[in-house]
């Protein structure tokens, strides 16, 4: 059985979870198909086909072209699609699977007249922002959902999205991106002494929440000398968190620290106490999934703060490996990184934390449970 592997990007540092199912595959990976390609040195592959978007110019135009556009059928080149034919069929591939909504529509007609069947992962903005944003899109998804063999949510809330957007239940399975825990080994912090350090690490968007997070931070400790929060990321609302930094009373106690490499963010959460992420639903629609980057702090024995969106509660289990609270809730915020000033429930949640990850995300069970997808799905 020789499978494709389908991402518009291969590979953003972010998306490092494709590789991992790629990486320990006990199938046929044989080919990844995409529109570009970087950071080969972290995640090398040797069967690559880049098939190009249109020119840089055109898609700025089209995107600003949107809102006139936006009830128009959606617009896949004819370019695109000879080249993905041609690219699945030179290596004569059994089974494509594609991420993100956005390319299996791209792929579903191709698929259909080659005969390979496709199975997509849905992750978040594919089935929230992008089809708020854009009708024409929601209409040629629910195609998508009719012809693809089957559909894969990383969470049970997001299988729950699917349904509700039109997708027959019978057709999505849920599969969790399963984190490394060897890598991320537990770390016991009983000895810590010092000041508590909150850590978030993600990408600076309206999603996550950063400047209400500062907020909630100088709120909750604008009194407390044993306390610091460090900042790793970077994105679109760059600007936004330095200014909240700069305008907090205990800015001396907010390091931001810009992206980090995957040995330096490590060091951070080796040394940190707490991990936080405020992930929201903003103005855009656009939803997480269940981020990684919770499982994999939580796998460390850090104890979790963040909140009740999307499949966030599946991952962390609020009074057992974290705390959650609602959505924009800035003052719920502040209280859940007071309680997390108590070393012992640092300790409690931060063990149980380790121990959830070990029964329900180990990477091995996940990948096991995707490659039985893919024989169900080939052989059915």
């Amino acid at each position: 059985m020789k499978i494709a592997i389908g991402s518009q990007i291969y590979l953003p540092y972010t998306q490092s979870w494709i590789y991992r199912q790629m990486k320990g595959a006990r199938v046929n990976i044989a080919l990844v198909i995409c529109n570009q390609k970087e950071n080969l040195n972290i995640f090398p592959f040797d069967h690559i086909e880049v098939i190009p978007e249109e020119r840089l110019l055109f898609r700025k135009i089209r995107y600003k072209m949107l809102p006139l556009l936006k009830h128009l059928p959606y617009y896949i080149s004819g370019k695109k699609k000879k080249g993905y034919y041609e690219a699945l069929k030179q290596h004569q591939i059994d089974l494509l699977h594609v991420h993100f909504g956005v390319m299996g529509v791209e792929l579903m007609q191709v698929c259909e007249e080659l005969n390979i069947p496709l199975i997509v992962t849905f992750h978040g903005f594919d089935i929230t922002a992008a089809v708020q944003r854009n009708p024409a899109y929601y209409k040629v998804l629910l195609r998508l959902f009719d012809k693809m063999k089957l559909g894969i949510a990383i969470s049970n809330e997001m299988k729950k999205r699917l349904v509700d957007l039109g997708c027959d239940a019978d057709k999505i399975a849920v599969s969790y991106l399963g984190i490394p825990t060897a890598e991320f080994q537990y770390i016991d912090r009983s000895n810590r002494k010092g000041s508590v350090k909150f850590i978030h690490a993600g990408r600076l968007s309206a999603t996550k929440g950063v400047p209400d997070l500062i907020r909630a931070f100088s709120d909750a400790f604008k009194k407390e000398e044993q306390v610091e929060l460090f900042i790793v990321g970077d994105g679109e609302e760059r600007g936004l968190v330095i200014e909240a930094i700069e305008s907090s009373p205990i800015k001396d106690k907010i390091k931001y620290l810009g992206k980090l490499s995957d040995t330096e963010l490590l060091h951070y959460r080796t040394v940190g106490d707490v991990f936080v992420l405020n992930c929201r639903t903003p103005a855009s629609g656009d939803k997480e999934g269940l981020p990684i980057a919770l499982l994999e702090a939580s796998s460390m024995g850090l104890p979790v703060i963040s909140t009740r969106h999307a499949g966030i509660a599946e991952g962390v289990l609020h009074e057992q490996t974290g705390l959650l609270v609602e959505e924009f809730d800035t003052q719920g915020l502040s209280e859940a990184m007071r309680n997390m000033m108590d070393q012992k429930v640092r300790l409690k949640l931060g063990k149980q934390g380790r121990q959830w990850m070990e029964q329900q995300f180990e990477l091995a069970s996940c990948n096991e449970v995707l490659y039985q997808l893919y024989e169900h799905v080939v052989l059915k």
